[in-house]
């Protein structure tokens, strides 16, 4: 299969299939890039309803498995009548956007009195809509290099909003 390649100044203005060769580096170019690149990458994603940005951090794997295992549950399988772990994909989306968003603080006083809770996960489910709540997933995910994260988290949510 040949592969296409153009020239174009932007990359926004490039078609989707176009191959990109990455520029070649040393060992010591990529140790420099790592060393000085921050640690914290963050996004602003526009909440159209609020017209407002909403700014998410990049979060590392470590916490991401953190919330995940928070998520799970134990099921019997019908078929194997084994004990099996299932993640509840809802709660998971709330806690990664407690987690990941630094503008709103979803932990604010006033917030948390508002909805008469002490649990901003309990905020988030009942500010956001569920495409809002997609939306901030997805610019998570993709800030924390979850490319092919993204399609299972949008899937996800269409799967919780079904359940609930």
């Amino acid at each position: 299969m040949k592969e296409k390649t153009m020239d174009c100044e932007k990359l926004e203005e490039m078609p989707g299939d176009v191959y990109v060769a990455p520029p070649a580096m040393s060992d010591d170019e990529l140790l420099e890039k790592l060393l000085g690149t921050p640690d914290v990458a963050t996004k602003q994603v526009f909440m159209k309803r609020f017209n407002a940005y909403f700014t998410v951090k990049a979060i590392s794997s470590e916490e991401y498995s953190h919330l995940e295992n928070r998520c799970k549950y134990p099921v019997k399988n019908k078929r194997t009548h084994q004990i099996e772990e299932k993640t509840n994909q809802e709660m998971l989306s709330n806690l990664l956007i407690v987690t990941a968003c630094v503008k709103p603080d979803w932990n604010e006083p006033k917030l948390l009195e508002k909805y008469n809770t002490s649990d901003p996960a309990k905020v988030i489910r009942k500010r956001l809509y569920i495409g809002e709540i997609s939306q901030l997933t997805e610019a998570i995910m993709d800030i924390s290099g979850f490319d092919d994260g993204l399609e299972e988290a949008k899937n996800s949510l269409c799967g919780a909003e079904k359940q609930g």
